[in-house]
């Protein structure tokens, strides 16, 4: 009785990401109207007001019901001094758009990453001495003098200058 215990699987507080997912950016903001700042961002104020100028004109309010950043962070300042008149429905509709748009971002990274490790002649990345190596190397090189070179050049060439090789 004792010894029949069940069996689970983890369930992991925190999911792991993927090996090719860890130096991807993910953003973790609440909102992704406001990125968490309390102001509308200029890309998508500008899908209302497209000839919005952020230099020149009232930073434009985030009223997303699911927001708190715009009062937490300005609560204390007039609403004067801020365009207010996105309508929460316009925020929320920003936010979704701005969520697909970081979703897309995201696995256009991941696809790009997965295509440039198939097409690439070696399968892993690099080991930390492996870089060390490389930038080792590569110091020695461009270390070495001009007049150095030319030699090196002049001997691989068999004598040939630059002039002989335009026709």
């Amino acid at each position: 009785m004792i010894n029949d215990l069940p069996q689970f699987d983890r369930l992991p507080l925190i999911t792991q990401l993927e090996e090719a997912e860890k130096e991807i950016f993910h953003p973790h903001w609440n909102c992704f109207c406001c990125q968490d700042s309390g102001f509308i961002q200029p890309h998508l104020v500008k899908k209302i007001i497209p000839d919005y100028n952020y230099n020149q004109d009232k930073n434009v309010a985030c009223q997303n019901p699911s927001c708190k950043s715009f009062h937490q962070k300005w609560g204390n300042i007039n609403l004067e001094n801020f365009d207010t008149r996105f309508l929460p429905a316009i925020c929320q509709k920003l936010d979704l758009l701005n969520r697909e748009t970081w979703r897309n971002t995201v696995q256009v990274q991941i696809d790009t990453r997965c295509l440039s490790q198939k097409m690439s002649i070696r399968k892993v990345d690099r080991t930390e001495n492996e870089n060390k190596e490389v930038q080792e190397r590569k110091r020695e090189i461009e270390a070495i003098p001009h007049e150095q070179w030319m030699s090196i050049r002049e001997k691989y060439l068999g004598g040939q200058s630059e002039d002989s090789n335009v026709a």
